[in-house]
């Protein structure tokens, strides 16, 4: 065992040896500094107006740019149906959420929210036909939902009759029932 320690111990003096030969370990002085970088030649800075536009006045193209988007109204009129006999009042927050909605002999969903859309609030359909594609928004009028499109013009109303159950129609009177 003396023997492994003795060969151990003559290898790493070797390579301590040869390490300290070795060019890597050459220290320079610390006040030697890099030698500065040659400066490079640049142009001069030009500048120029800028060109006047082709044409003038009248001669512009009216269609260079796109016409500015319609102020929404502030309140359009809703379409004020006549509640059914057994409609319930209902506020906004009875509304939120996703509902089944049957239509037209089809199916499919409207989710409605509190977010903004203009002066309303935001909503929306998934594989609905017809009118209820455009619906975008919506809001409470009385005992009324009433559906409405990006414009906010109505597409269709709908009026609680029971929890959980609102029937109705679209403006072209296709029967809505939203369920959940």
């Amino acid at each position: 065992m003396r023997f492994v320690h003795a060969v151990t111990g003559v290898a790493l003096l070797a390579a301590l040896a040869g390490c300290e030969s070795s060019s890597r370990f050459d220290q320079q002085p610390a006040s030697a500094a890099p030698a500065p970088l040659a400066p490079q030649p640049i142009g001069g800075v030009q500048s120029s107006g800028l060109s006047a536009p082709q044409g003038t006045g009248s001669d512009l193209n009216a269609n260079q740019f796109p016409a500015a988007p319609a102020a929404p109204a502030a309140q359009p009129a809703m379409a004020n149906a006549a509640p059914p006999a057994n409609s319930m009042d209902v506020t906004k927050e009875q509304m939120l959420g996703s509902w089944k909605v049957a239509t037209g002999g089809t199916s499919c969903n409207m989710f409605l929210t509190l977010t903004k859309f203009g002066n309303f609030s935001r909503g929306g359909t998934n594989r609905c036909v017809g009118e209820l594609t455009t619906m975008r928004s919506w809001d409470v009028n009385g005992k009324q939902i009433v559906l409405m499109d990006a414009n906010g013009n109505p597409v269709g109303h709908l009026f609680k009759t029971a929890n959980n159950q609102f029937s109705g129609s679209t403006n072209s009177g296709v029967q809505i029932s939203v369920t959940r």
